[in-house]
């Protein structure tokens, strides 16, 4: 065990379970996933004669979408929705991974036990009422499918990782004239000349033949086919549809507002200010006597701030006359609380009263009530709480067998189906052009259904992620590969592809023509004088933000060099198809006087300076981990989908 971290805490309050994915840890990239890979498919890649396998890319793809539908609010856009763009970046993360392990093995980088329980303490996902709670690290990490001991060594390796990452990042600095040189770079100008075409006026333009879609069709028909499909029977968990078959009787609710009562309502607190005089133990009696004089002095008009300024033993409240400000029950020793709270108005004056502290002469300054919500105000609130508790409890419980019922028995779901007593389903044909729900449409789902072990092997999945606390166990039972469509079917399709590809054509060769006139030295207005697909973009000046023009456009302008007497000019295609000719025409990078920088300019140079920059320090970590991924022997298979 790692110190006490795996201990049960056992009679311990119900606390409200959340999923490991909460927690935030910084793990390099993609995390524990080569530790929980199975590694018996054929590799899709191998770093240095260590294999990453199929499973491994599943698990980081499947990551790397469910961040991206995070960051979006629980859907993907579509824009992201390019599998075979996203696998190749998981890959690619996968292998800059074992990249750095490698390198933090090789100059021997590690995390010792104390280190590392103090880090896993100090989670707060790990933690109920600000402390660590094991309970709670135990019933998280059975939630996610992880062993303690494989979390501890993926929480180890990746933290030894960061240490050689910021070991990296965080020591890097830029000298002040470099720091002035970047700054006038990064608010640099440039001013283009251009032409752009407009695809979509060209395409509605052309005019194509029957015959021409036919041929279309022919020369390209494996671009056309129906996707592959299957039908499934799965087991879906989820704790939402738990929590409404759990009744809550009002007796426990108003049990479970008892208990935590001070979630509900706020406690009366009171105000009060103190003289005290320090006495030792059996030397009350003269401490007492001269206390009832003060008393009678603030009795008969003079004031008790003053008083207690000048004879209080309190050096923390003398000098603000007394006061101790606000008092809630159990914040005070037994005897000054009590007789604090026994005083009914402001301004009442209490007998003294001897504290382990000593004597004190205590004045009460303000009551604020007791405020806050009555059961009734709570008690919906207090049941769904309770039932989603209590659904959390038996959800992360099922889970956990459902994976070890599915794992045990892979070529069938009854055993898991009768063991835990949820339903099997079974689907209609499933396919990725087919929206067939919110659930069996989810791109990890699908990626389940298509992946080796369970459409070739006939496997049960592993279990999928599909929302927060919902998870599903999936076997095929039924596929169709791909198949070619007919023309009938893809009529509209194809002609439209035809007219893009005659528009492009048409348009590639205007672009040519209009750069080879832009080099000529003519203007944008000439050129697209007569041409009905063209517009002239005149002395557009370009920072290195702008919007004007998609983002790898302006990123291009920027990398042309400076125009010093010779013609510079550059082509791009535009995400709507739209191309684009232009000349640089000019480059303007200001020199301002450091008197003359406005504050937020001025801030940044010094962080840049003083090495506060974290762009600079992370562009020199990536430049080692170019510089690893070279040296290192990297074999990509060609086939990385499922």
């Amino acid at each position: 065990m790692l110190l006490d971290l795996r201990e049960t805490v056992r009679n311990s309050k119900p606390i409200k379970y959340t999923l490991i994915t909460i927690i935030i840890i910084p793990f390099a990239l993609v995390g524990i996933g080569s530790y929980l890979s199975g590694g018996s498919a054929a590799p899709v890649a191998e770093v240095n004669g260590q294999p990453i396998d199929q499973q491994q890319l599943e698990r980081a793809y499947q990551q790397q979408r469910q961040q991206l539908a995070r960051m979006f609010g629980g859907q993907l856009p579509e824009a992201f929705a390019n599998e075979e763009l996203l696998r190749e970046q998981a890959l690619q993360q996968l292998i800059s991974q074992q990249v750095l392990e490698n390198e933090v093995a090789r100059q021997k980088f590690a995390v010792g036990d104390a280190t590392l329980a103090r880090a896993i303490r100090n989670l707060p996902a790990f933690q109920v009422d600000g402390r660590f709670d094991s309970e709670a690290y135990q019933t998280q990490l059975r939630a996610s499918g992880m062993s303690v001991p494989v979390f501890e060594q993926s929480f180890r390796d990746d933290t030894a990782m960061n240490q050689f990452r910021t070991g990296i990042a965080d020591t890097s600095f830029t000298l002040p004239s470099e720091a002035e040189r970047l700054n006038a770079l990064a608010r640099q100008t440039r001013t283009i000349e251009g032409v752009r075409f407009d695809a979509e006026k060209a395409q509605q333009s052309i005019e194509v033949t029957e015959e021409e879609v036919a041929a279309y069709f022919a020369e390209n028909k494996d671009s056309y086919q129906f996707p592959r499909r299957a039908r499934i029977r799965y087991i879906e968990l989820e704790s939402s549809a738990i929590a409404e078959g759990i009744d809550i009787s009002d007796e426990q609710a108003q049990a479970y507002y008892d208990e935590n009562r001070s979630s509900f309502v706020l406690p009366e607190q009171r105000e009060a200010s103190h003289i005290l005089l320090s006495a030792d133990s059996g030397k009350e009696a003269d401490q007492i006597a001269k206390l009832n004089e003060l008393k009678a002095r603030v009795e008969a008009g003079e004031s008790f701030a003053d008083l207690a300024r000048e004879f209080s033993d309190d050096v923390g409240s003398a000098d603000l006359g007394g006061s101790l400000g606000v008092i809630t029950p159990g914040t005070m020793v037994p005897e000054f609380e009590a007789a604090v709270f026994a005083l009914d108005e402001t301004g009442a004056l209490s007998d003294p009263v001897v504290s382990e502290f000593g004597v004190h002469l205590i004045r009460l300054d303000k009551i604020t009530p007791e405020s806050g919500k009555s059961f009734e105000e709570v008690r919906e609130e207090i049941i769904a709480t309770m039932q989603q508790d209590e659904a959390d409890r038996e959800f992360f419980d099922l889970r956990e067998r459902l994976a070890e019922l599915s794992f045990d028995d892979p070529e069938s779901l009854e055993p898991a189906g009768d063991a835990t007593g949820l339903e099997i389903r079974t689907s209609d044909w499933l396919d990725s052009e087919t929206d067939s729900g919110p659930v069996l449409s989810m791109p990890q789902l699908m990626s389940a259904v298509f992946s080796p072990e369970v459409l070739e092997e006939g496997l049960n999945s592993e279990l999928i992620e599909v929302g927060d606390r919902h998870v599903v166990v999936l076997r095929v039972i039924e596929h169709e590969a791909e198949r070619p469509k007919s023309l009938d079917d893809v009529r509209d399709e194809v002609t439209d592809a035809l007219k893009a590809s005659r528009a492009n054509d048409l348009l590639t060769a205007r672009q040519e023509m209009a750069l080879n006139r832009l080099a000529d030295g003519e203007s944008a207005a000439v050129i697209v004088d007569g041409d009905e697909y063209a517009s002239a973009i005149e002395q557009l000046v370009l920072e290195r933000q702008s919007t004007e023009l998609d983002p790898n456009v302006v990123s291009a302008v920027f990398s042309l060099p400076h125009p010093d007497g010779e013609v510079v000019t550059g082509s791009a295609s535009l995400s709507n198809g739209d191309l684009l000719a232009y000349r640089l025409d000019s480059v303007e990078t200001p020199a301002i006087p450091s008197a003359q920088e406005t504050t937020a300019q001025a801030d940044q140079a010094d962080e840049v300076a003083a090495g506060a920059d974290p762009r600079l320090g992370a562009t020199e970590f990536e430049i080692v981990l170019e510089s690893l991924r070279k040296s290192a022997d990297v074999d990509i298979r060609k086939n990385t989908s499922p």
